[in-house]
This record gives C-alpha cells, structure tokens and sequence, in this order.
C-alpha cells in the first residue's frame, strides 16, 4: 500500500460543501450504523453507572460513604476503581464485537489487495 504525503499548513484550505459528497454505499452505512449501536449502548450502561453514584450518595448515604479498605468510601471505591475497570471491560467487549464483525464481513467480502485471502475464503 502507497502512503500518501500530507503536507501541515497555516493556510486556508477549500471547504467541503457536505450536499455535494456522494451518499454512503450500503456496506459503508451498515458498516457505520453498526458502529455507532454497539458504541452508543456502552457509552449509555457507562453513564448509566456514573449517574447512579451521584443518586446513591444523595438516597443510601450510610452505604455510600461507608468505609471499606483504607477509609475509602464505597462512593470513592465505585467512581476510582470500578469505573476504571468498566472502561476496561467496555473496551474489550466493543473490541470483540468489532472483531467479530470483522471476521464475518471478511468472510463475505475478502479483500482485493491479498489474492491469497481471496483463494482461502473461496
């Protein structure tokens, strides 16, 4: 694959009218709207829970400022850690997806650079 050489500028450069770019082919679209669900409904369950700490510590108080290793509240422990590793494990579950997808389009679709890949699949 040719690399293409992208020149840095402080100059103006031609805007893109977006009415005038051709419309997106199916596979493209498919490929996009996908995308965006499966990022969507993970960003969603993520807000969900950070919306819910703030909730418990106004309604549950004693839980929430309880204290569990160290003096850490559990209201800390659920904001540090817990969202740290639900960022950690959104990640991998929208990376496995993504692969998944992957491999099932390239079943269907192989691509035209590698002629191995197209006598493997067919």
């Amino acid at each position: 694959m040719k690399e293409q050489e992208f020149v840095l500028t402080d100059e103006p450069c031609e805007t893109i009218d977006i009415n005038k770019l051709q419309k997106l082919d199916g596979e493209t679209r498919y490929i996009v709207r996908s995308e965006f669900r499966t990022g969507l409904s993970l960003t969603i369950i993520y807000a969900i829970f950070i919306i819910s700490v703030p909730v418990m510590n106004w309604y549950k108080p004693d839980w929430a400022f309880a204290k569990l290793f160290g003096g850490m509240s559990s209201s800390w422990f659920l904001t540090s850690i817990v969202a740290m590793v639900m960022a950690f494990v959104i990640a991998y579950v929208h990376t496995k997806l993504y692969e998944r997808w992957e491999k099932k389009v390239q079943t269907i679709t192989p691509s035209s650079e590698n002629e191995e890949e197209k006598e493997t699949v067919v």
